[in-house]
């Protein structure tokens, strides 16, 4: 793919960049969202190089040639203009990002859109290294997913769902997204573990949080047990009359540091009034 100078980018004003078709449905554009925010949304995408992931763009391998629309696709090693939003060009063109997409994916809808007919030709005549079509519904036959690799100038089957040149796979996931549970196709990692969206990963943090305050709440309660047997023996052995009594006023307290007061100043105090002064005071 020969790479362009803005001074030598052809005249696309007469190309149709957007025609207002519709969605298929809520879902699709659910499963498009699932397959592109992800890498936006905090996750480790181990990708170590600038990228574009995005839905519904269109893909113009030359002026001759009318774009395709996959559903969704990623390229790798590339950048968004700084003049996006001042150019009337807001599509991918081939000529100006010097390289055509890694993968293409499409959801196959209710009414199927000729995926395993021209648009596999379509995609390998623009170059794409993968083409993956996504067929929930089975519309297609049986098999729900579906991953080609370009291969002498034409698609042949890919067994896996591991795209090595991205370090990312992909995988049929049943879960919930968004509210809706469903069968939903996802990014992947090596492990297999699929690539948190936003929600998952506060959740993730969310949980982890909670999971450390239990662990403090009782390392804390096993810390004021031991205070609390320390302070009782010094209480029997010092003022036997009153230990009982002092033993239930200091048990109340919650403060850890008040009891560490308490537990290392008994061997030195004379009194229960000596020893009341200390939590007393800070009570009070």
């Amino acid at each position: 793919m020969i790479y362009l100078e803005p001074s030598e980018y052809p005249d696309t004003s007469q190309l149709i960049f957007q025609d207002d078709t519709p969605l298929d449905s809520f879902i699709n554009e659910k499963q498009q969202r699932l397959l592109t925010t992800v890498f936006y949304s905090g996750a480790n995408t181990g990708i170590n190089v600038p990228f574009i992931v995005a839905a519904n763009v269109g893909l113009f391998s030359s002026l001759r040639q009318p774009p395709v629309v996959p559903d969704a696709f990623l390229s790798l090693d590339v950048e968004v203009p700084q003049e996006w939003w001042e150019r009337d060009v807001r599509s991918y063109l081939f000529w100006e990002f010097g390289k055509p997409p890694e993968i293409a994916i499409e959801i196959v809808s209710p009414t199927p859109g000729n995926e395993l007919g021209s648009k596999l030709i379509d995609y390998a005549k623009m170059r794409i290294m993968y083409y993956v079509v996504y067929d929930p519904l089975r519309r297609l036959g049986d098999t729900i997913l579906r991953v080609f690799e370009l291969q002498g100038g034409s698609y042949l089957p890919k067994i896996d769902t591991w795209f090595p040149e991205v370090g990312l796979g992909l995988t049929v996931w049943n879960g919930a997204f968004e509210g809706i549970n469903s069968t939903w196709l996802r990014w992947r990692y090596a492990d297999g573990k699929v690539m948190p969206t936003g929600e998952e990963i506060t959740a993730i943090k969310d949980a982890e949080i909670s999971r450390k305050d239990v662990e403090i709440s009782e390392m804390e309660q096993r810390l004021k047990r031991s205070l609390l047997t320390s302070i009782d023996l010094g209480l029997k052995l010092k003022f036997s009359a009153e230990s009982a009594e002092l033993g239930q006023e200091i048990a109340a307290l919650e403060d850890l540091s008040l009891l560490e007061a308490i537990a290392s100043n008994l061997p030195n105090i004379e009194t229960p009034e000596q020893l009341r002064q200390i939590y007393l005071r800070v009570m009070g």
